[in-house]
């Protein structure tokens, strides 16, 4: 092989290994932060009942647009704790007409999740803290039940229409606790 043949091969090689990080790159880069905190399966029991929306700000709108068009005047709260994103779903359990509401707020740090959970104007006063395999605080106003939880960046909100269904709540935050 001569010297510009070799040149050539090294320069096509050097191409298609660029290429494929390139490739792999934009596929890690290019994901929204949506889809890396979306738990990968739903837990078992449960399917959903709806699309999943995904909300971001007004300068990083997401799919369904921005927190404004999810929670009309209470996105300033978040806003105030660097909000990024939120993806929301509801979950049908399934053999029942109950949904679970989940929605996962990426606050951009653990200390800006952390200071949300504190808001007394996102997680208010009244709950009892509870620990199911890690703190959460919980609400139950008949016949509602909610949870408020953190995971690194993460202030997660979990709410239910049944109060009966305390337990399938619980069992459903921790498997999502432990997907994040």
């Amino acid at each position: 092989m001569t010297t510009n043949e070799h040149v050539k091969k090294c320069g096509r090689v050097y191409f298609l290994c660029w290429c494929i990080l390139m490739v792999s790159c934009f596929n890690t880069f290019g994901q929204t932060d949506n889809n890396r905190f979306i738990p990968g399966k739903i837990p078992g029991g449960f399917v959903y009942a709806q699309t999943p929306e995904y909300y971001g700000t007004y300068e990083h709108p997401q799919k369904n647009g921005t927190i404004y068009d999810y929670i009309d005047g209470g996105g300033e709260v978040y806003i105030k704790h660097g909000f990024h994103s939120v993806a929301h779903f509801v979950l049908k359990i399934t053999n029942t007409k109950d949904t679970i509401t989940l929605d996962i707020y990426n606050l951009g740090t653990p200390e800006n999740a952390k200071a949300a959970y504190a808001d007394e104007a996102i997680c208010p006063k009244g709950f009892n803290e509870k620990s199911i395999g890690f703190t959460c605080k919980t609400y139950n106003y008949e016949p509602d039940y909610l949870i408020y939880f953190i995971k690194g960046k993460y202030l997660v909100y979990l709410g239910l229409s049944n109060d009966t269904l305390i337990e399938t709540l619980n069992q459903f935050a921790g498997e999502i606790y432990n997907a994040l």
